[in-house]
């Protein structure tokens, strides 16, 4: 291979249970009918309490109906010609949606709870955002099926396994007595209570966890640990890949000791780092130990960029345990890096692109120079690698070369990214997805490392604010808080994914390429100007 690539569960079972489309017609586990009837929808919405006077709104494969709730938020909705499948919704307090459905089927009378848990099951049937389900078209009507609630049901049970039990128990069509003045909640209103007061402690929201869920993101369990009380992104007990040159060692957070225990991939505890919370900064950390001072700084999504303070070294980062499929591996993929040919010379940016099928065979590869993908020098067949699950929950690349670590995460929006560890550097490459523009008015903060070729770094906090963007020519223009200084970026140039920007008329941006990790919270860059080349990450401050 050409570049210096090597050179020395839960959700997964939601996709593919509630998987494919559909029509609405006749599918297994349960049959819809086309022959118009009167149908009435029953139920109770509530969050823990009652939510009364709610308007709860019904769209069927075929009638629409609504309803202002009660006083103990129980509600009724008739609808004279109505056909089945259906979905509900009605607002929260807090002015988020809460959605449930009534499967394909047939029956006059049916019940349809609206609460933060069929949010959840509707969310696992969506496949995506339960907005999706505002249209209500073909595609949504073919994925209310028995069979696929029961396995969403089932799905969300196993999620909040030791949160919230749900054994035996049907969220949507359960009977539901809400708390309401001095009306007691039954046990399915209590199980309303005990979700509350787990997405407090993990210090995580309905809607992120609905996302999550929404999304098949690996990640939606590890949301549901204790967040610490500076940041809700790092959880208590949560394990990491903490990735870096040469390899990976796992990590755990404990905040009763308030110490990051590090271990090799066999479960030998190496070290533990006290943490400290940096300057009273909201999710940065100082962690030391065994000589070495480590500048860590957590992302919204968990992963967080890690920085030896104490020897020159490529930057690390920790990136949150998951079960990510091989399958979800497949795909095209941007990648940029920061690697060296041998250990006497200095590091340089690199960029590739390549393929992944369903079996984790690489189908292509490409070693990229300059702002356009016309000097991209293909890889060889012989040359291209193919990627295995390991024991630790992580991949493992191979190519004629040899070997090396992968660490794959799957973010809140479904986004796939993954970092993979050299011997001669550092690679971290996302799929290929077209990102849309920012708003103008737009303000990012963020902690900015940048790492030269002889691992001397600079370390900033920057805030940038969008001046302008150009649709038609894909463009947006920044300017830089601390010092006035402008850039422009080109979106999805030189491929989707990445963004390009020409050095600036005052010379004081070079130019360069960018890549932002999904949702995740961190973004890469890679300077193309020879008199300094230089590696860039940054993570948004949460």
């Amino acid at each position: 291979m050409k570049s210096k690539l090597l050179l020395t569960g839960l959700m997964a079972a939601v996709l593919s249970a509630c998987g494919g489309g559909g029509d609405g017609g006749s599918t297994t586990g349960g049959s819809t009918t086309t022959t118009p009837q009167a149908m009435t929808i029953s139920g109770t919405a509530a969050i823990g309490a009652a939510l009364p006077q709610a308007k709860v709104q019904v769209i069927c494969a075929q009638g629409t109906g609504s309803a202002v709730t009660n006083s103990d938020g129980t509600f009724k909705i008739s609808i004279a010609n109505a056909v089945r499948p259906c979905v509900l919704s009605t607002q929260g307090p807090d002015g988020s949606v809460l959605h449930s459905v009534v499967e394909a089927g047939t029956g006059a009378n049916v019940v349809a709870n609206v609460t933060p848990l069929t949010e959840l099951i509707t969310a696992a049937l969506a496949q995506g955002s339960t907005e999706t389900f505002a249209k209500f078209d073909s595609v949504a009507q073919g994925r209310l099926t028995v069979a696929n609630l029961t396995t969403a049901i089932a799905a969300i049970r196993q999620l909040l396994q030791g949160s919230v039990d749900l054994t035996n128990v049907d969220p949507v069509k359960g009977t539901l007595v809400a708390a309401a003045g001095s009306q007691a909640g039954n046990d399915l209103d209590k199980l309303l209570d005990a979700l509350a007061a787990r997405l407090a402690v993990a210090r995580t929201t309905l809607a992120d966890l609905s996302t999550a869920v929404g999304t098949n993101a690996g990640g939606a369990g590890s949301m549901l640990q204790p967040g610490v009380e500076s940041c809700a992104a790092l959880k208590d007990g949560g394990t990491f890949f903490l990735a870096g040159m040469g390899g990976f060692v796992r990590a755990q957070y404990d905040s009763a000791t308030a110490q990051l225990i590090t271990s090799d991939l066999s479960g030998k505890q190496l070290g533990k780092s006290p943490f400290v919370r940096y300057q009273g900064q909201n999710c940065r950390f100082v962690a030391s130990g065994n000589g070495i001072v480590n500048d860590v700084m957590v992302s919204k999504s968990g992963m967080a960029l890690v920085r030896n303070v104490s020897v020159p070294s490529l930057p690390g980062l920790l990136i949150p345990v998951q079960q990510v499929a091989l399958a979800d591996m497949a795909g095209d993929w941007n990648a940029l890096g920061f690697e060296r040919d041998t250990p006497l010379e200095q590091f340089k940016p690199s960029r590739i692109k390549f393929s992944v099928n369903a079996s984790g065979q690489f189908t292509a590869g490409a070693d990229c120079a300059g702002a356009t993908d016309t000097g991209c020098e293909d890889w060889l067949p012989n040359e291209l690698p193919a990627l295995t699950l390991n024991g630790s929950n992580g991949f493992t690349l191979t190519d004629p070369s040899g070997t090396a670590p992968v660490a794959a995460f799957k973010d809140a929006d479904g986004q796939m990214f993954a970092v993979i560890s050299t011997a001669n550097g550092l690679i971290i490459a996302t799929k290929k997805i077209a990102r849309p523009l920012p708003e103008v008015g737009a303000v990012t903060t963020f902690w900015d490392l940048t790492v030269f070729g002889k691992l001397d770094v600079s370390m900033a906090e920057t805030t940038m604010t969008v001046t302008a963007v150009d649709q038609a020519t894909k463009t947006y223009s920044r300017v830089r808080a601390a010092d006035g200084r402008k850039d422009t970026w080109i979106q999805d140039n030189p491929s989707d994914g990445l963004r390009y920007r020409a050095k600036s008329a005052d010379s004081t941006a070079y130019e360069s390429i960018a890549m932002t990790m999904g949702n995740s919270g961190i973004g890469v860059l890679v300077s193309l100007d020879p008199k300094s080349l230089f590696y860039d990450i940054s993570v948004l401050r949460p």
